[in-house]
């Protein structure tokens, strides 16, 4: 197992990020994941595969008759089949009924449903306007309500529902927000979006811009974003997505700057915006605990930790400052879910080999906190099956596939159903 970062203390602001809470935190795209730093931002050394060593391994003749659990008294065990269904996958309550009869013909118990794609929502909001992809107006009520629509289709189901927000985008567009009500956030708080060494605020462009993660304000509204809807919505979950910083160079934004000069405990700059995501994952936690307790918090994190195997690929903790063991140590983050979106190699170890980086994530975190992540776009589904049996391998009590389209467009859901998933199981 590889040593892992020390848990650093985790000063969540409760008072700050609750004090505005009603109740009281995946091309279309993945959660986002990039092999590279040189590639356009989409979502995710050889010889580790992963795999425990033999002298970790249980000798049947060494459990005593006495310790074993009579089957027939055990029940089913735990296990979450999750779906990524994106904003693009729905444009009405037709097709959330028929993305649901799908998922549930392939066996799936959880979907992660987005609802928050850049500061916007696809859902009723308190504090954010509707998107203008449903109605063509940001800001106008299209009619009918997807989140609920999308929760009354899993309870017909017996379907859990996430909802799936995108956490930092800020908008997305080489224009700025138009005028709605609820008013867009950014048109109000320009100065919360990140800003490059040179303190130039990120430009709008045709991907998103991102608020700043060491912006306390920026924290406190997402958490109260997400404690709105446990209000409002009889979710099962949270699932973050884009929690992160948007690259290396970021952020140099004037609260961030004068956070980190007054901070104490002698952090580094790479240091203390780690644990300023960690921080913003923390809010949430505490924002949805008290509007909703026992909602699960999930968040898709990058597929690869940090590149032990000398890759020379990108790092979700080194160039995101994106700490996704911390924050399943400290107690942020229930559950992650790495974006693992590379195939098995043969030889088992090779570059980006999904057997190894998920062994990684099963070395490094419990099994109850770790579902993976794999992407569906495969011509052969013998792939998907061989991740499955290596994420279960490796202790992972879950797996989630990206994305609806994908496993549609293959038609994979005889094939789950009948294959991987035909087990009986209990949802988490």
């Amino acid at each position: 197992m590889m040593e892992q970062t020390p848990m650093r203390a985790i000063p969540v602001l409760v008072a700050l990020l609750l004090a505005g809470c009603p109740g009281g935190p995946p091309g279309v795209e993945p959660p986002d994941q990039m092999p590279s730093l040189d590639d356009d931002d989409a979502g995710s050394d050889d010889d580790d595969s992963g795999a425990p060593d033999d002298d970790d391994q249980v000798d049947d003749d060494q459990v005593d008759d006495d310790d074993q659990v009579d089957d027939d008294d055990a029940g089913p065990p735990v296990e979450a089949r999750a779906l990524w269904v994106t904003r693009w996958d729905y444009s009405s309550a037709a097709d959330v009924e028929e993305v649901f009869d799908l998922a549930a013909s392939g066996r799936f118990n959880v979907v992660f449903f987005q609802v928050r794609g850049r500061a916007d929502a696809y859902y009723e909001s308190t504090w954010e306007p509707w998107a203008s992809r449903l109605s063509g107006t940001l800001g106008q009520d299209p009619g009918w309500d997807p989140l609920q629509e999308a929760i009354d289709a899993g309870a017909d189901h017996g379907i859990q529902v996430h909802a799936w927000l995108n956490t930092f985008p800020a908008w997305s567009g080489n224009s700025l927000p138009p005028e709605s009500d609820p008013r867009h956030p950014l048109l109000d708080n320009p100065d919360w979006l990140v800003a490059d060494e040179s303190g130039d605020p990120m430009a709008l462009n045709d991907s998103y811009v991102f608020f700043s993660p060491g912006n306390p304000e920026v924290r406190a509204w997402i958490a109260q974003v997400a404690g709105d809807i446990c209000d409002r919505y009889a979710v099962h979950g949270i699932h973050l997505d884009y929690v992160r910083y948007p690259g290396p160079q970021y952020s140099h934004d004037a609260a961030s700057e004068a956070e980190y000069a007054a901070s104490v405990g002698g952090l580094s700059w790479a240091e203390w915006q780690r644990e300023q995501v960690t921080e913003t994952v923390a809010g949430v936690k505490a924002a949805i605990d008290t509007s909703r307790p026992g909602t699960l918090l999930t968040a898709a994190v990058w597929g690869i930790y940090e590149d032990l195997w000398g890759w020379y690929t990108s790092e979700g903790n080194s160039d995101y400052y994106q700490d996704s063991l911390a924050m399943v140590e400290s107690g942020a983050l229930d559950i992650a879910v790495p974006m693992i979106y590379w195939p098995l190699t043969e030889p088992p170890g090779g570059y980006t080999d999904y057997a190894t980086l998920v062994g990684f994530f099963g070395d490094n975190l419990p099994g109850d906190a770790l579902w993976a992540g794999m992407k569906a776009d495969y011509d052969d589904f013998a792939e998907i099956e061989g991740e499955i049996e290596a994420a279960r391998a490796a202790g992972s009590t879950g797996h989630a596939l990206f994305a609806f389209s994908e496993v549609d467009d293959h038609d994979w859901w005889d094939d789950l159903a009948e294959g991987p998933f035909a087990g009986e199981v209990a949802p988490p």
